[in-house]
């Protein structure tokens, strides 16, 4: 009877024991923000904390049970189980699965010199008024990207140890002819960042680049959510790009009423409608879109249109405005480009 007693807790243990054999229960903060990350291909990561120490690192795994909201904190209990037997070479050695959420904290920010878009208003000392000038710097990828007055830009930048001080690197961009004015003020913006270090500094939505004898080189304003719906309610907009191709789109259009969060618009075909859902100052989610069912005969003008519809059926975009073009990115890439109607 002893003999079978102590084989019964010799089985328990065992059982006990290939059950959690590589297995661990971690607590994992999870920051409000994916940003991108270079894994078998490129993707989005999370960034994450193990006992809220150290500094945020990028997480290129799946926790399975767990739905990330962006602009959301999160507080976890994980499990993690070391995967067993051969591993593919692009997978992880540990497998993850969420536990509990301890919290989830919605984090507001204030609006700051990264990650904000910023219209051009003077430049070496004289007042520019176009809007065709304007960046955003992106402090997750250590880029700033923007319009330079003709052209689309980028170009890397470095944070310098004084707090708001940052290095431009050499900018690059499209090649694309203007007018002799916009093309002026291009090279004058470009000479003028083009391996610079400044200060910034901020006075509401007043946004200065100060040179080290702190001079105004550059001064920047950051528009409101209500300037930029003024400014984007009151205009028609005609298709002149899409996916990278410029041309005349015939009657493909869009409109917005801010009022009601209403879409309409015309696909070069048919009339479409629906609504939409900002998501954060400049990220736009269309949705419910219905349209109109004439045949579309010419078969451009029907492949615009199922172009246009898909484009902008349930994804998230992202969006800005010059003076005469709104544009939508999915991810980095432009994919729609809309003109002022006259």
């Amino acid at each position: 009877m002893k003999n079978l007693k102590c084989m019964f807790v010799f089985m328990m243990v065992t059982v006990v024991s290939s059950l959690s054999y590589g297995q661990e229960t971690l607590k994992m903060f999870v920051k409000e923000n994916k940003v991108p990350c270079q894994g078998v291909a490129p993707m989005e990561c999370l960034q994450v904390k193990y006992n809220n120490k150290g500094d945020w690192q990028f997480f290129y795994d799946h926790i399975e049970g767990f739905n990330f909201e962006k602009g959301n904190r999160y507080e976890l209990m994980v499990v993690r189980t070391k995967r067993q037997g051969v591993i593919p070479a692009d997978a992880s050695s540990y497998e993850y699965k969420l536990k509990s959420i301890i919290s989830k904290t919605p984090v507001v920010k204030e609006k700051g010199i990264y990650d904000t878009k910023m219209i051009l208003t003077r430049l070496n000392g004289k007042e520019i008024n176009t809007g065709n000038v304007y960046l955003t710097i992106n402090e997750a990828t250590g880029m700033i990207n923007g319009k330079s007055g003709c052209n689309n830009f980028g170009a890397k930048f470095t944070k310098l140890s004084s707090k708001n001080q940052i290095k431009i690197g050499s900018p690059y961009g499209t090649l694309m002819a203007c007018d002799e004015k916009n093309m002026k003020l291009e090279q004058d913006f470009t000479n003028a960042i083009k391996d610079k270090k400044f200060k910034i500094v901020k006075k509401n939505n007043k946004v200065q680049f100060k040179n080290s004898k702190n001079k105004i080189i550059m001064e920047f304003s950051i528009p409101t959510q209500n300037d930029v719906w003024s400014f984007i309610a009151k205009n028609n907009w005609k298709l002149i790009m899409l996916e990278n191709v410029g041309q005349d789109y015939g009657r493909a259009s869009i409109k917005f009423d801010p009022t009601e969060k209403k879409v309409s618009g015309n696909t070069g075909c048919n009339n479409f409608f629906g609504t939409y859902t900002l998501k954060g100052n400049d990220h736009i989610v269309f949705s419910g879109l219905g349209s109109t069912r004439m045949a579309c005969i010419d078969e451009e003008v029907a492949k615009t249109e199922r172009k246009m519809l898909s484009l902008l059926s349930d994804k998230e975009l992202r969006f800005d405005v010059a003076e005469q073009t709104l544009n939508f990115y999915l991810g980095d890439r432009l994919i729609m480009m809309f003109g002022t109607v006259k």
